[in-house]
């Protein structure tokens, strides 16, 4: 019997993959209505807070512990890698994405393509 749970443990333990990344923190920001000068406000904390976000990681490796130390400059909590900005009483819409130091970046391959090597070949 001691052999059959080792043979399930181990099969389980083989059957499980890990796949690591590395995520980009998130951001997530509350507006205090759905009045449109509140969400007007929260796109300009957005602005704001990703323009302060390039600022804060320049030469800096850990990117987590930086949001976590600039909590109190929005008066933010950061927990499980989203960095969440409640303006008002957050009764309002919300807007979220990833906090980026380059949006221009991507580690997607680009493909070439030739239409007359194709054409010829």
């Amino acid at each position: 019997m001691k052999k059959v749970y080792i043979f399930i443990v181990l099969g389980f333990m083989l059957g499980v993959s890990v796949h690591a990344k590395s995520q980009e923190p998130q951001y997530k920001i509350i507006a205090n209505s759905n009045q449109e000068s509140d969400i007007k406000e929260m796109y300009e904390v957005k602005g704001k807070l990703l323009e302060d976000f390039k600022t804060w990681v320049k030469g800096v490796d850990n990117k987590d512990q930086v949001l976590a130390d600039h909590q109190s400059d929005y008066q933010a909590t950061y927990k499980q890698g989203v960095y969440k900005i409640v303006l008002g009483k957050g009764k309002g819409k919300s807007l979220s994405g990833e906090m980026k130091v380059n949006y221009c970046e991507s580690t997607k391959d680009i493909e070439t393509k030739s239409f007359l090597f194709d054409w010829l070949f």
